[in-house]
């Protein structure tokens, strides 16, 4: 999950939550006193040439690290291919729980007739006094492609500031919707839900630079090692704070729809270049949600644990600003814009128009984005959803004779969700 980091807020009122510089670098260099702090907690030190499983795989370099340990790209000497090994400390919590990762791994793809676009278990084992698991090598991740993405795009601007649609196209953000989804209608159809979605668990499947711009470039889902069966015992804390949904914060009852409130958030992120919940604060999360969304539903905030709605609600209302813990929380909220403000790009200078595309982009972020999860989209109905359809024709996908009909709007829609200003037949603003 994310540790905290640095917020910056860019001139145009997005914001963007920096990664802490450990999970941002790939380098294979450390200090001396770096390596034997992480020798003390049984990681991995990397040394490039090392060799595992005997001599059948060679280092080559780090791709990353966290908490659980490293990944380390090496080269298979028997395929003849370059692989990513995660080497996992050597402490038995963590052993533990990639053989646990590892059998789900394995339940998921154990269907060889499905191309499921996920990052491939190849096979495990033991080596140094690690536990090892060797994946597919895949490419960089979303969140290296945007980062990449907005550092164009602030050259090109020349120090102007940085708006909505400046950054991944709307048809490439619903080619990453159809490669999401559908990875998550299988993975929601055997009872699986998991948890901790976000731009870095969501890797290019081709390797070095992806080719964002053609809106073709295939992805895989990774990091399996939060999932979580329907019939296991739910934590109380899933998902990484920016893309927690409401009932997960307010300790409320939680299924596999978490899922589809993560994918509105990075969807929504692609598109704006910032965080859309950026806070590292539990309250200031919420106040964030009602500031874009509206306000929590009654029935969910009487869903909340004791705990929270007395710390954090009176009289069912969020305690907003009360429990703000300063002034710049505050200031931080009050800049917050409503979604279809975030969508439609530069306020003062030519806002988007909204064409047939965005307005259907905008739909599916209101129903991925719904409070109640009874009333979220399901990864079934999205890719049923107009934005995501024309991803699947873009993409050459099979498509049935006759196309899916759109989704009827959604009932539970409120007033200030609706369109600002009607379409015409072309899908233009008049």
């Amino acid at each position: 999950m994310r540790i905290s980091g640095q917020k910056r807020i860019f001139e145009g009122g997005l914001t963007e939550t920096k990664r802490p510089a450990e999970y941002a670098s790939c380098s294979t260099s450390e200090s001396v006193g770096a390596q034997e702090e992480q020798r003390a907690e049984r990681h991995y030190i990397m040394r490039v040439d090392d060799r595992f499983d005997g001599d059948r795989y060679r280092v080559i370099k780090q791709l990353g690290k966290g908490t659980f340990g490293r990944v380390v790209e090496m080269w298979d000497e028997l395929e003849q291919s370059h692989v990513a090994v995660k080497v996992v400390r050597a402490v038995e919590k963590y052993s533990r729980e990639a053989e646990i990762e590892a059998e789900i791994l394995l339940e998921v793809q154990k269907d060889a007739t499905l191309d499921l676009p996920i990052g491939r278990l190849v096979r495990r084992f033991s080596s140094q006094g690690h536990c090892c698991l060797v994946f597919n090598k895949l490419g960089p991740s979303l969140y290296h492609a945007l980062r990449g993405v907005k550092r164009e795009a602030e050259r090109r601007s020349r120090g102007k500031a940085l708006y909505a649609g400046r950054f991944f196209s709307l048809a490439q953000i619903s080619r990453v919707a159809l490669d999401c989804f559908q990875t998550l209608a299988h993975l929601h159809s055997i009872k699986l839900a998991h948890t901790d979605l976000k731009p870095e668990n969501i890797l290019f499947t081709a390797a070095g630079r992806p080719d964002v711009t053609s809106g073709t470039a295939g992805l895989a889902i990774i990091d399996f090692g939060g999932a979580t069966w329907e019939h296991e015992h739910h934590s109380s804390i899933v998902c990484t704070r920016q893309y927690r949904p409401a009932e997960v914060t307010l300790g409320a009852s939680w299924d596999s729809s978490v899922d589809l409130w993560s994918m509105g958030c990075i969807l929504a992120e692609l598109w704006t270049g910032g965080v859309l919940f950026s806070t590292h604060d539990e309250v200031e999360h919420l106040a964030l949600m009602e500031r874009t969304l509206g306000s929590l539903p009654p029935g969910l905030v009487r869903r909340a644990s004791g705990r929270k709605i007395e710390k954090n609600f009176r009289h069912g209302t969020l305690r907003w600003p009360d429990r703000a813990y300063d002034l710049a929380s505050e200031a931080h909220v009050r800049a917050q814009p409503r979604l279809n403000d975030t969508l439609r790009g530069e306020p003062h200078i030519a806002p988007l128009r909204w064409s047939k595309q965005l307005a259907d982009f905008y739909d599916l972020l209101w129903r991925l984005l719904e409070y109640e999860p009874e009333d979220r989209l399901s990864a079934v109905d999205a890719l049923k959803h107009p934005f995501v359809v024309a991803a699947a024709a873009m993409a050459a996908a099979p498509v049935p004779e006759e196309a899916p009909p759109p989704l009827e709007s959604s009932a539970s829609r409120s007033a200030d969700r609706q369109l600002p200003v009607p379409l015409d037949q072309a899908g233009c603003l008049p």
